[in-house]
């Protein structure tokens, strides 16, 4: 996992890009409280399993460094388009 902040709120999380359809974001307490997005979200009790909240800013983010190659992407190769009869 690499490190990247979020342009937006300077919020620091770690980012793995398995594949650019495939990404994983680990976020700290830190990171979680700075964040415009997910600090206002602080203490929602959601059902187990259920998708986390996630940050627009920080999502284009991750986007532009994989794009400019600041992250690094394990599987670049691009997903096949299905066969259609």
């Amino acid at each position: 996992m690499q490190p990247l902040r979020c342009s937006e709120c300077q919020a620091q999380v770690l980012v793995q890009k398995n594949s650019w359809e495939h990404t994983s974001v680990q976020w700290n307490s830190e990171a979680r409280r700075r964040c415009f997005e997910l600090g206002a979200d602080e203490g929602r009790q959601g059902r187990h399993g259920a998708p986390s909240p996630t940050c627009p800013s920080l999502l284009a983010d991750i986007t532009r460094a994989a794009t400019e190659g600041l992250l690094d992407v394990l599987d670049d190769a691009p997903v096949p388009s299905p066969i259609i009869p």
